[in-house]
C-alpha cells in the first residue's frame, strides 16, 4: 500500500508540479527520493524500485517512436499555441525518429486576421545520428514542398510581428561564444511561393519556384563562410513592384536614396560574411521590375519602368560575394516582353555599390553582337537606377561591333522605320542622356 502510494505521489508531482514551477519540481523530486530512501531500505525493494524506472523510461522511449502518440503530442502543442497566440496553428501529421529523422505535413499559421501567414505541405529533415552529442550537427537533408509564406503589412506593424514578440527571449550580457553550430548538405525544394508585400512603405517582393537543389561544401558561421557546390534552380520567378505607399510622407521607394556609409565602411556586407557558388543553373526564369507610373506600360519597345525578362536560361559559375563585391561568370539568355531577345549573353561580371561592369562581353541577338567591354557607374544603386537616363554613366569599349537597327529600335523607337546595321568601334563614358540624340528625348 505504500508503495502505491508513493508512485501515485511521482504522478502528481509530474502532472501537477511540473508545468507550473520547475524549481518546485525538482524540490518535490528531490523531496520524494529522500523519503523513498529512508523508508524502503531493503535491497530489494531498491532493486524493483529502479528495475521499474528502467521499464518505465523504455516504455515511454518506445511509445514516443509511435506515430500515434507523436502526433497527439504535436497536436496538443499546437493547441497550446493556438489559444496562447490567439489565431490557428496546425499540424495535420508527423513522424519521428528520435535521433536523426523528422517528417512534418500540413503546417499551418494563420495571422491576426486569419489570412495564411505559412503553409507547408511536407518537411523532412534527415540529421547525423546521435546529433545531440556533436559539437556540429549535420544535416544531411532538408526537404520542404508546397510552401507558401506571405508577409505583409497596411501599416507599421507586420503581420508576423505577433511570432516575434511572442519566441524572442529576453536579451542577456552574457558572453558565451559557444554558438550552435550546423552544417547543412542538401537543400531540395519544390513549389515554393514567397510573398512580401509592405503596403505601408510601398514596396512589394514576390518569388516562387518549381524546384531548387542545392549542395553544400562547407558551412561555417563562426568564420562567416558559405560555401555551395552547386544550385539548380527550375522555374524561377523574382518580382520587385515600387508603388505610393500609406506612409505619409513617402514616395516610391526606388527614387529614394539610401544613407551612404562613411569610406572604408562595406554597405551590402557590413557583417564581413563570404559566399561562393561553383555553379548556378537556371531553367526557365522570370524577373520583374515594375515601378509605379501614370501611363500604361509600353509594350512595343523596352520600359525601364515595367521590365519583364522571361525565359531566363543559363548558369552562373565562380560566383563570389565577400566584401562588397560580387563577381561571377555570366552565360545567360534570355527575352525581354517587348521581343527584345537576347541568344546569348557571355561575361565575367564584376557588381558593387559602385559599379556593373562586364569584362570579355559577347552579346547575341537576332541581328547585333556586342563586346568587348561595358560598365554601368553610379553612386546609389536602387536611387541612381529609377533614374537611369540621367543617373547613371556607361562605360563601354567596343571591338567590331555589330548593332542592327532593328535592336536599337527596342530601346530607342524613333529610329524603328530605319533598315540596316552598321560596324562599331567606339569608346565612351558618359550618362545615356547625352548619349542619345536631342530628338530620342
Amino acid at each position: 500500500m505504500l508503495t502505491l502510494l508513493f508512485w501515485v505521489a511521482l504522478a502528481a508531482i509530474f502532472v501537477y508540479v511540473l508545468p507550473y514551477s520547475k524549481i518546485m519540481f525538482a524540490v518535490c523530486l528531490l523531496a520524494w527520493a529522500l523519503f523513498w530512501g529512508i523508508l524502503f531500505k531493503k535491497a530489494t525493494y531498491k532493486i524493483s524500485f529502479f528495475l521499474i524506472i528502467f521499464l518505465l523510461i523504455l516504455s515511454t522511449w518506445g511509445l514516443l517512436q509511435t506515430t500515434r502518440v507523436q502526433n497527439w503530442l504535436v497536436t496538443k502543442v499546437s493547441r497550446t499555441l493556438s489559444k496562447e497566440l490567439k489565431t490557428k496553428v496546425e499540424v495535420k501529421h508527423v513522424e519521428f525518429s528520435l535521433f536523426n529523422k523528422m517528417l512534418v505535413e500540413g503546417v499551418l499559421i494563420e495571422d491576426k486576421k486569419k489570412d495564411t501567414l505559412l503553409y507547408a505541405g511536407a518537411l523532412k529533415v534527415n540529421i547525423s545520428d546521435w546529433f545531440f552529442f556533436k559539437d556540429k550537427p549535420v544535416l544531411n537533408y532538408i526537404g520542404l514542398s508546397d510552401a507558401y509564406i506571405n508577409m505583409n503589412r497596411s501599416d507599421s506593424v507586420w503581420n508576423y510581428q505577433f511570432l516575434i514578440d511572442y519566441f524572442t527571449a529576453p536579451k542577456t550580457t552574457s558572453n558565451n561564444k559557444n554558438n550552435l553550430q550546423l552544417d547543412l548538405k542538401i537543400l531540395d525544394l519544390n513549389n515554393i511561393v514567397f510573398n512580401r508585400v509592405d503596403g505601408w512603405i510601398g514596396q512589394d517582393m514576390k518569388g516562387s519556384l518549381k524546384k531548387m537543389y542545392l549542395v553544400t561544401d562547407e558551412i561555417d558561421l563562426d568564420k562567416k563562410i558559405i560555401a555551395i557546390k552547386q544550385i539548380d534552380i527550375e522555374t524561377p520567378v523574382f518580382g520587385l513592384y515600387d508603388y505610393t505607399g500609406k506612409k505619409p510622407g513617402i514616395t516610391i521607394p526606388g527614387a529614394v536614396k539610401t544613407k551612404i556609409t562613411s569610406p572604408g565602411q562595406l554597405q551590402w556586407n557590413p557583417d564581413g560574411w563570404q559566399l561562393s557558388v561553383a555553379e548556378i543553373s537556371l531553367k526557365d526564369g522570370t524577373f520583374i521590375n515594375e515601378k509605379e507610373t501614370e501611363r500604361a506600360a509600353y509594350t512595343d519597345h523596352f520600359d525601364g519602368q515595367h521590365i519583364r525578362f522571361s525565359a531566363i536560361n543559363g548558369k552562373l559559375s565562380n560566383i563570389l560575394f565577400a566584401q562588397d563585391t560580387l563577381s561571377a561568370m555570366v552565360d545567360l539568355a534570355t527575352r525581354e516582353k517587348s521581343g527584345f531577345e537576347v541568344k546569348q549573353m557571355v561575361a565575367a561580371m564584376k557588381m558593387t555599390p559602385e559599379v556593373m561592369e562586364f569584362k570579355n562581353l559577347d552579346i547575341i541577338t537576332d541581328k547585333s553582337r556586342i563586346g568587348n567591354y561595358y560598365a554601368m557607374r553610379y553612386e546609389n544603386f536602387n536611387a541612381d537606377m529609377s533614374d537611369f537616363l540621367h543617373s547613371v554613366k556607361l562605360e563601354g569599349y567596343f571591338n567590331n561591333s555589330k548593332i542592327h537597327s532593328d535592336d536599337i529600335a527596342y530601346f530607342a523607337p524613333h529610329l524603328k522605320p530605319g533598315n540596316g546595321s552598321f560596324i562599331l568601334t567606339a569608346m565612351q563614358k558618359e550618362p545615356l542622356i547625352i548619349l542619345l540624340p536631342i530628338s530620342l528625348l
